[in-house]
């Protein structure tokens, strides 16, 4: 691979991690709100009869949906910055969205998590990273699950 397209590649991947990461920040609650919510989850996957619908609703509907935006926002972000790189620096539009396509959201967002990975697998690792890191629970739950994801499941 020439160092031209291995420099559009690793800024990609750079862009990608940045929208990644400022999209979640506002908009997320905070850690501690999704643990408690998760953690009746995790306790009725476990056969808790009393625990909360709504707990159990409200952890598999914001997990479900930080996955999903991490992968979108990767992908959205990585694109309209390789497409910034090809205009300022007069690139070949078409190698940099060759480029693109070829990196998946995972290899975007550098977590290369197992293919068949549940949402129950993506919570228990998100609660194991805050029972590692207590002083992030005040923190947006979006980022702090990106990083328990990035430092889980590495990609190569």
């Amino acid at each position: 691979m020439s160092m031209h397209r291995r420099t559009i590649r690793a800024l990609l991947s750079l862009i990608a991690l940045a929208a990644a990461a400022a999209t979640a920040d506002e908009q997320s609650p905070p850690a501690s709100e999704w643990r408690s919510y998760c953690t009746a989850y995790l306790a009725a996957l476990d056969g808790d009869k009393d625990a909360s619908d709504l707990d159990v609703t409200y952890c598999v509907g914001v997990t479900k949906g930080l996955l999903s935006g991490m992968q979108v926002g990767s992908q959205l972000g990585a694109l309209g910055f390789g497409s910034r790189l090809a205009i300022r620096y007069e690139l070949d539009p078409d190698e940099v969205f060759q480029l693109f396509q070829q990196e998946g959201p995972a290899t975007l967002l550098a977590i290369c998590s197992p293919p068949a990975h549940s949402t129950k697998e993506f919570v228990r690792t998100t609660l194991e990273y805050l029972d590692r890191h207590p002083e992030s629970a005040s923190r947006p739950i979006a980022e702090v699950m990106y990083e328990a994801l990035r430092d889980a499941y590495p990609c190569p």
